[in-house]
């Protein structure tokens, strides 16, 4: 993981969600003054930030660096270093080699891998949890909870004693009123606070520092006041003091950069000036739902709750550098990429639908530079291969990744990107075998080997839909089903001719449909010449190949459905009509995954194709017969109507089965 948009700051990966920028609609729609409904109590929030998060990882990997001045580093940059080290000067988002001068003692480790503050990061979550269900995470090392629900239990179980005190510091050496309940319920969240930061401490071996106030933006603000390894609480007196002494206005959460460039354009520099600043002429700047969001965080009101995320909803991890120019680079950043990504996949378990590769060019001007992404549908069949973390999925995965980035980038003009991002979306749970689903009705079978060639005599291999026998071979009885319902016990229409009806009931009745009007629309194929009688008995997931030597050929999954077993029906030899082959450049276990309709517009692509006279050779190459995706629909001549089957699509999947 590499250095984020800002020099010298610490990257933001998938983990390191900004807290802030969701659900802001919903602090846009609560009352000016954001308070809590009249009867109840004010909230107890608790903001947890580890001190020195990736230092203290690496000392508790490495026990003997506890009394080393120690720093990690990304790229050229000081991410994070402990305390020892800034006594000696150094800082984060400094150089490392003025870091290294600065303090020649110094240990620099690389901490541009992830993957061991992810673990020990979900382990501060976890415990947490363990005592208050409400935890959201903000990024690798820090942490909210809500614990009102914890102190209202408390107070109700314990009274109120009158010599109340606070574990820890008060902003500002605020004294504290015992006759006023939210000092009170404050001063318990304190206690509960030294509590966990006690067992975090214990059980995991990392210091960190806590802020409790009424709410997520106080508590963030309030809990650095004092470091390391030390809490502090804000009473609500002391909020507008403590937004007050916030001297520029990207102290406060939620407003970046480019943000803070647009209210210096309006003269806003300082906190204060943005409270005294009228919200009518901020909604004009930054529009109504981010304008009225920054104004109520400026005062200190924030009224978003405390919401556990969950699982990450996309994984993605980057890669920044100075130059990047040719081809071979780029496809080695984006193995390396994909490599490091595929093994987190596999021990998420989820499976992704959508890649998307990012990327930023190199420019001369100081204004920021906004990146570009583009982003594709993972066929199925490589979904099942990340899920099982096989590693044959890393070079299809690249071959995808580098189309999407000549889509962004020109091959035949020169180029110079500095950070490359691969990212995994649309993460799903797999659901495999269980009642209810489709997916438990079809499994794959043992793929058939070639037969031998048959005698002078006998006629060639066949493709028959007849009863199933598992008796003979052992493949064919693990992929067979076997009919449990009468099809006389059924009220509604019969299923498709060699449909198992058992099976047939048990899917959705629009599927039942499909597959009915399907069947009527389509004959079943049969190989040119074959005989009941000779021919093989298939089981699902089998195919039979039309020649002894030939390999088999996958067949879409709606001629799969028609060679289930039925035993009361063979197939009519009157049914000559030829199987579909899909072409030596296109892979079978892909195409029989897409769904009827598209493998129908396929085929009938190919067909024209291939009708093509030879004696008049395309005027263009195969691979660009197809219209660009940039132009849409082929439009017709004048006077002459489109016809449907020539249609072609932006999004056209033939294009994916061209070869380069």
């Amino acid at each position: 993981m590499a250095l984020g948009d800002n020099e010298g700051e610490p990257p933001l990966s998938d983990d390191d969600i900004d807290w802030t920028d969701e659900s802001a609609d919903i602090a846009a729609s609560q009352p000016a003054d954001c308070r809590d409904a009249e009867g109840q109590p004010q909230k107890v929030i608790l903001h947890f930030d580890l001190d020195c998060f990736y230092a203290q990882v690496e000392m508790i990997r490495n026990p003997a660096l506890w009394n080393l001045p120690l720093a990690v580093h990304q790229k050229y940059f000081i991410v994070t270093c402990n305390y020892l080290a800034r006594e000696l000067g150094v800082t984060k988002r400094m150089m490392a080699t003025e870091a290294r001068s600065k303090c020649p003692e110094l240990v620099l480790l690389n901490g541009e891998d992830l993957t061991p503050y992810r673990e020990i990061s979900y382990k501060v979550t976890e415990l947490l949890e363990s005592f208050c269900p409400l935890v959201e995470r903000l990024g690798l090392d820090e942490n909210f909870v809500d614990i009102t629900e914890l102190v209202e239990k408390k107070l109700k179980k314990v009274p109120l004693p009158s010599d109340v005190s606070v574990n820890g510091h008060i902003y500002n050496q605020q004294a504290l009123d015992t006759m006023a309940p939210d000092h009170h319920r404050l001063a318990l969240g304190s206690h509960i606070a030294a509590e966990f930061r006690a067992a975090v401490h214990t059980q995991l071996g990392l210091t960190g520092c806590a802020g409790i106030a009424s709410s997520k933006v106080l508590a963030k603000l309030v809990s650095g006041t004092f470091r390391p390894n030390q809490q502090t609480t804000l009473l609500p007196e002391s909020s507008a003091q403590l937004m007050c002494g916030l001297i520029h206005v990207r102290a406060i959460p939620s407003v970046g950069r480019s943000t803070a460039m647009r209210l210096q354009a309006l003269g806003i520099h300082s906190v204060v000036d943005l409270q005294r600043c009228p919200l009518p002429t901020l909604e004009k700047e930054l529009g109504g739902i981010c304008a009225r969001r920054i104004h109520c965080l400026s005062l200190g009101i924030d009224p978003l709750p405390v919401t556990p995320r969950g699982p990450p909803q996309s994984l993605s991890d980057e890669d920044s550098f100075k130059k990047v120019s040719t081809e071979v680079e780029v496809m080695q950043k984006v193995k390396e990429l994909v490599s490091s990504l595929l093994h987190r996949l596999h021990r998420d378990g989820r499976v992704p639908r959508t890649m998307r590769l990012t990327i930023k060019r190199f420019s001369e001007s100081s204004q920021p530079v906004s990146r570009e992404s583009r982003q594709c549908p993972l066929p199925t069949t490589l979904g099942q291969k990340i899920r099982s973390g096989s590693w044959d999925a890393v070079t299809p995965l690249v071959s995808l990744a580098m189309k999407l980035f000549f889509r962004l980038v020109d091959r035949h003009m020169p180029f110079h990107i500095t950070l490359i991002s691969v990212c995994f979306t649309n993460l799903q749970l797999c659901c495999l075998g269980t009642r209810g689903s489709i997916v438990s009705f079809f499994s794959q079978g043992s793929p058939v080997k070639p037969k031998e060639a048959p005698s002078a005599g006998s006629s060639g291999p066949t493709c028959q839909q007849g009863a199933l026998d598992t008796s003979g071979n052992q493949d064919v009885q693990e992929a067979s089903l076997v009919a449990s319902a009468p099809l006389q016990q059924r009220s509604a229409p019969s299923p498709p001719p060699g449909v198992d009806p058992s099976v047939f009931w048990e899917l959705p009745e629009e599927i039942q449909r499909e597959l009915r009007s399907s069947a009527a629309s389509a004959p079943v194929p049969d190989c040119p010449g074959s005989t009941a009688s000779s021919a093989p008995r298939l089981g699902l997931g089998q195919h039979a190949s039309r020649e002894a030597s030939s390999p088999a050929v996958l067949r879409p999954p709606s001629l799969a459905l028609r060679t289930l077993a039925n035993q009361t029906q063979s197939l009519n030899p009157s049914l000559n009509s030829p199987v579909h082959e899909v072409p030596s450049h296109v892979d079978p276990q892909v195409f029989v995954e897409l769904p009827t309709e598209l493998q129908g517009e396929l085929l009938a692509e190919w067909k024209r194709e291939t009708r093509t006279p030879p004696s008049t050779p395309p005027s263009t190459p195969p691979s660009q017969t197809l219209p660009s995706p940039k132009r849409g629909w082929s439009r017709p001549s004048k006077g002459k109507k489109l016809n449907p089957s020539n249609r072609t699509q932006v999004n056209n999947l033939l294009r994916y089965f061209k070869p380069c």
